[in-house]
């Protein structure tokens, strides 16, 4: 019986497949059934039942499951103690929404190819209402860890917190002019627009509306944020906006600021990750996202103003 053969039994037992095992232990198919044959033979157990189309543990595979992750959580702590970590390699499939794709997401992809050059790295971006596949993917193993809004209250994920974004209410310059820039004014007869009511930031508005009595005579709902900004430059319609984004916006007159209304609630994005993971990856990732993570427009992005 080796480590190797630990890890290999570990990574089957709790990822979507054989295929996605192998990927994260940087090793083929056949070397992974290989190694979980050897021990196996050592323990005289069959541990996985290969009759139908996907591998699963039998009994004695679950019995045996705690104990090795018990033991690979020993290893991984003796390792660090003894010495700096490797390279990471092999393949990161990791997800997060548009408003990070938008804003730390180069930053964080920089620094972990800087870190770890052998690292493949696929990013998927989710939008709108979307984003609650992300946690379902992660939970299911299809992903490796996913930074999302709120904490998931899926048992089968472990959550780290990374950062906050804060919102603003605003809207077009030519909609104030006759309302003075009162938002339950301008919801009177404009249209709120926002991402759909499953996104993150559905809670915050709806309790921010609360606290000023307010009736919305219409909705847009749209799953993507450059396009919500889009559509308040054009007058079309009332809405939030992260606050450094709406900065800008505000600086550049294409946008105003709402009156008439207590401060938005801020939106917490956390790292989640399978609660079975022990892989240095996911701690690696989390490292680099507490230093990176910030909501501020990088470049123009959705700041452009013109027609």
């Amino acid at each position: 019986m080796t480590l190797k053969q630990l890890e290999a039994f570990y990574l089957a037992a709790t990822s979507p497949n054989f295929m996605i095992a192998a990927e994260r232990l940087h090793i083929s198919v056949s070397t992974l059934s290989k190694r979980i044959t050897d021990l196996e033979d050592s323990l005289r157990s069959i541990l996985f039942d290969r009759s139908s189309a996907r591998a699963r543990l039998t009994s004695e595979g679950e019995q045996l499951l705690p104990h090795v992750e018990q033991l690979l959580r020993q290893a991984n702590f003796i390792v660090s103690l003894g010495r700096q970590p490797d390279s990471l390699r092999g393949r990161c499939h990791f997800g997060v929404g548009e408003l990070s794709a938008l804003t730390w997401l180069p930053s964080f992809i920089a620094r972990l190819q800087a870190a770890h050059p052998n690292l493949q790295l696929d990013p998927v971006v989710e939008a709108g209402s979307s984003l609650g596949n992300l946690a379902r993917r992660v939970a299911e193993g299809d992903l490796d860890f996913a930074v999302v809004a709120n904490c998931p209250s899926d048992t089968r994920v472990k959550s780290e917190f990374v950062g906050s974004a804060g919102f603003v209410w605003v809207c077009s310059p030519r909609l104030t002019s006759e309302r003075e820039g009162r938002l339950s004014a301008v919801l009177a007869d404009c249209a709120l627009i926002s991402l759909p009511p499953s996104s993150g930031t559905a809670h915050i508005i709806e309790q921010s509306l609360r606290t000023i009595d307010a009736t919305v005579a219409r909705r847009l709902h749209c799953n993507s944020w450059a396009v919500i900004a889009q559509l308040l430059i054009q007058g079309l319609g009332v809405g939030v906006l992260p606050e450094a984004w709406a900065e800008q916006l505000v600086q550049l007159g294409a946008l105003v600021r709402l009156r008439g209304v207590p401060p938005l609630a801020a939106l917490d994005y956390y790292l989640i990750s399978r609660e079975r993971d022990l892989r240095p990856l996911v701690g690696a990732c989390l490292d680099i996202a507490c230093q990176v993570v910030n909501f501020k427009p990088t470049g123009r992005g959705f700041l452009h103003v013109g027609g």
